[in-house]
């Protein structure tokens, strides 16, 4: 039963990023562009950890780790991940609140709101 409800739990992250990417294709490649970089997330829920990466430099959003180095990489739950991208909380109060870690360009992370939120 628990491994039913892991492959659920990542189809329904897998399903989230599916959606960030049809978003990313939607805005301005222009906009992307210039706020350009490689943003890995790490989302955890218990021990189990789900990776995916928005490219912004390539416009591209895809599973798993980049190839090279991320410029920032953001670490948080499962849920707050949910809560960030469907935008029942929003992103800097998250980090602000201390309910997820950046590292790397923080600055650049401040301003992906546009690209990940799911309407």
């Amino acid at each position: 039963m628990g491994a039913s409800q892991s492959e659920h739990s990542k189809s329904e992250k897998a399903e989230l990023v599916r959606k960030i990417k049809e978003r990313l294709a939607s805005v301005d490649p222009d906009k992307a562009k210039s706020l350009g970089g490689v943003f890995l997330f790490n989302i955890f829920k218990g021990t189990s950890v789900y990776c995916w990466t928005m490219d912004l430099d390539q416009l591209r959003v895809y599973e798993g780790e980049p190839d090279q180095d991320p410029d920032t990489t953001v670490t948080m739950s499962e849920h707050y991940f949910k809560q960030m991208v469907t935008g029942r909380e929003d992103p800097k109060v998250i980090l602000q609140a201390g309910r997820c870690s950046v590292t790397g360009n923080i600055m650049k992370a401040m301003q992906l709101e546009p690209f990940i939120r799911l309407d």
